[in-house]
């Protein structure tokens, strides 16, 4: 790689000055000859060390990088990283897998992604490539024999390169919120704006839709305005237990246990909650939470509980018939809490629409019917899918040109598993070399049959999801789909089961016609 040393030094970053980190730095010299080297081929890049200290105990150091804003940019680096200076002239894997415990002992937390590693052990550059692919982060080394300051620069950037390559972003099974959190900005706006409003609403969608990504970056969103004043509860109904009879108890201890360990952090009233046992009642808990909300301390907190996975705790559609009392009481009590208090609210979310569209749940009133309002996570529009796909491939040193990035929206329609399993799977099969990772629309093309057959059963699943919990809007999917009826007549015969199939996303309607979506298009193969 060749390296412009006056475009990179416009990205110089401030040296750390200060006594102490002055006689780390002269310690480091002495310990490690070569430091020297390292710290001139950073500053070479406009990049600095800003923190060194010996770890407690142990001959070895740790110390944090800060890359000069032109590397960052090109990087997508938005933190520093962390290096871990091993003594030893054997690496071990003990040290390399102690790294993120070293990483939460520091002051300021780097990037979480990756490390770099200076070791003495001459296969530690092996040792490191092959246990990275079995820990979720990765780590490289810091070159030690450097022939030139510039050769030192160029092989401190392409070890980052290779490390960055090394993970694939794009594969996210788990919630995202922050800095991987994209999209969804107005929906964003308007469920906040519903929360801070007073009211309750819901957010529904089919499997692998982000709909768990979204409700917790509007948690991080509603508290970190104001952490103290402000309690989001995120609680996944998924792990309710199989029997249904015991899903009060759960409920009333899962959520007085979350609850009171946030109320005593702020100082508020928990003698009522604390008080509460295994076998109290749902009325026990709304009573008990009642007396901490009323409380005159908690007059400027607000408490939002938001519930995920909804059909854990009603069920699909066959389900409805049985007899589960204790979902319209435990709604009920939903209820009244945030009729009665200004500063309780709720949020609902999950795979079905029937907590807040039937007006019958188990042969009781449901207390929700047409009380919340009702949201439907949309798919990606185009800039929002290229933003995803060029910010999490610069983290990842990959590019995309612009053909590429238009044929791959074209496949998903910014459908958010569409999307990701598509790019997971071009980028699983880049090599790790920085100047080959750039993918263009001929290895889209190439890709699709093979990430077609991939997800196919993930594909199929979702699908049978639909027919659980909207049974007759998959009925009238299967009739479009094999052109048994007409778009007009679904329209005037079954405007319901349409409408489902219009805000999952299954539907799309342009003023002058409606049209199967591209997930519905794959999934008819699948």
């Amino acid at each position: 790689m060749v390296i412009d040393k006056a475009t990179f030094q416009k990205g110089k970053v401030a040296p750390v000055v200060g006594q102490l980190f002055e006689k780390n730095v002269q310690a480091m010299r002495g310990q490690f000859p070569h430091f020297a080297a390292q710290q001139a081929a950073l500053r070479f890049i406009g990049s600095e060390f800003v923190y060194l200290r010996r770890l407690p105990g142990s001959q070895a150091w740790v110390g944090l990088v800060r890359f000069g804003r032109v590397v960052e940019g090109s990087l997508s680096l938005n933190r520093e990283v962390m290096v871990f200076f091993s003594p030893h002239h054997d690496l071990q894997l003990r040290d390399f897998q102690k790294l993120p415990e070293i990483r939460a002992s520091l002051p300021r937390k780097p990037n979480d992604l990756f490390y770099l590693v200076d070791s003495q052990d001459p296969r530690a550059a092996t040792k490191l490539e092959d246990w990275t692919v079995r820990e979720p982060f990765a780590a490289a080394c810091l070159p030690r024999n450097m022939p030139s300051t510039a050769q030192g620069a160029s092989t401190i950037l392409d070890a980052l390169k290779r490390c960055l390559a090394s993970r694939n972003l794009y594969e996210e099974t788990l919630p995202v919120t922050g800095a991987n959190f994209f999209g969804r900005r107005d929906l964003l706006i308007d469920l906040s704006d519903q929360l801070r409003g007073g009211k309750v609403c819901g957010v529904f969608g089919l499997r692998k839709t982000g709909k768990t990504s979204l409700i917790a970056e509007l948690g991080r969103q509603f508290t970190v305005a104001d952490p103290d004043n402000r309690i989001f509860l995120l609680r996944d109904l998924e792990d309710l237990p199989s029997d249904t009879a015991q899903h009060a108890a759960a409920i009333q201890a899962d959520l007085t246990a979350s609850l009171l360990p946030q109320l005593r952090r702020r100082g508020l009233r928990t003698h009522e909650l604390s008080r509460l046992s295994s076998t109290s009642s749902l009325g026990e808990f709304r009573l008990a939470l009642q007396a901490s909300l009323r409380h005159e301390n908690s007059a400027g907190v607000q408490v939002v509980l938001a519930l995920d996975e909804i059909e854990s705790l009603i069920g699909g559609e066959e389900d409805l018939a049985s007899e589960r009392p204790h979902v319209p009481e435990f709604f009920g009590l939903l209820r009244s809490l945030v009729q009665e208090n200004d500063n309780f609210n709720v949020v609902i979310s999950g795979l079905t629409n029937a907590v807040l569209e039937r007006g019958v749940l188990f042969g009781r009133e449901n207390p929700l019917f047409a009380w919340a309002k009702p949201y439907y996570v949309p798919p990606l529009d185009n800039a929002e899918a290229k933003k995803l796909i060029t910010d999490l491939g610069a983290r990842m040193a990959l590019s995309w040109n612009q053909d590429a990035l238009d044929a791959v929206f074209h496949l998903t329609e910014g459908h958010v598993f569409l999307h990701r399993s598509l790019c997971a799977h071009i980028a699983s099969g880049l090599p790790r070399d920085a100047d080959l990772r750039l993918v263009t629309a001929e290895m889209v093309q190439a890709s699709i049959r093979p990430w077609r057959r991939a997800i196919a059963e993930q594909v199929k699943q979702m699908m049978l999801s639909l027919e659980r919990f909207y049974p007759d809007a998959a009925a009238l999917l299967s009739l479009l789909l094999d052109g048994q009826i007409a778009w007009d007549e679904a329209d005037d015969l079954y405007p319901s089961q349409l409408n489902h199939l219009l805000q999952l996303g299954l539907v799309t309607e342009s003023p002058t016609a409606m049209s199967m979506t591209a997930f519905s298009r794959l999934a008819s193969r699948a």
